[in-house]
């Protein structure tokens, strides 16, 4: 299989999956962006797919509730994306650096449907971190630094 049909097959899984999922969450956007609105802040998730191999990561990052202003643009908060933010985390890495990789398949498991599962199992620690906002972002003026 093709590192493109596979992508194809992580896509549909994650549009079943997990994205009902981040709707039941309150989050808007569409894929691969999306945002939450709170009083006073807005909570990020980007999946961000690797060019070479099939897998990706999952970023989320908090920003002002007014947007973001950089040095060379302003973003408003409807248009903020994780990667906007110079600040931010990988859901189910800690501290490190975390792919959820499809590039195994088996004929006992769907390993896209199981990486789409991984990361509502993993929503706990999302949810910890936008709430402790490590870095206040949601106080940012300005977030790149």
């Amino acid at each position: 299989m093709t590192h493109k049909e596979k992508r194809l097959l992580m896509d549909k899984s994650l549009k079943e999956i997990t994205i009902p999922f981040l709707r039941e969450q309150d989050f808007k956007g569409s894929f691969p962006h999306f945002r939450r609105y709170q009083d006073d802040r807005n909570n990020l998730l980007t999946f961000q797919f690797s060019l070479y191999a099939p897998q990706f990561v999952v970023e989320i990052a908090n920003c002002p509730s007014s947007g973001i202003v950089t040095n060379w643009r302003e973003v408003k908060p409807a248009k903020c994306t994780a990667h906007d933010m110079f600040r931010r985390s990988r859901l189910g890495g800690g501290q490190g650096d975390h792919w959820f990789d499809f590039s195994k398949t088996s004929i006992f498991a769907n390993v896209y449907k199981k990486q789409a599962k991984e990361i509502i199992k993993l929503w706990d620690v999302a949810e910890q971190w936008w709430q402790d906002d490590p870095f206040e972002q949601r106080f940012a003026e300005a977030s790149k630094e």
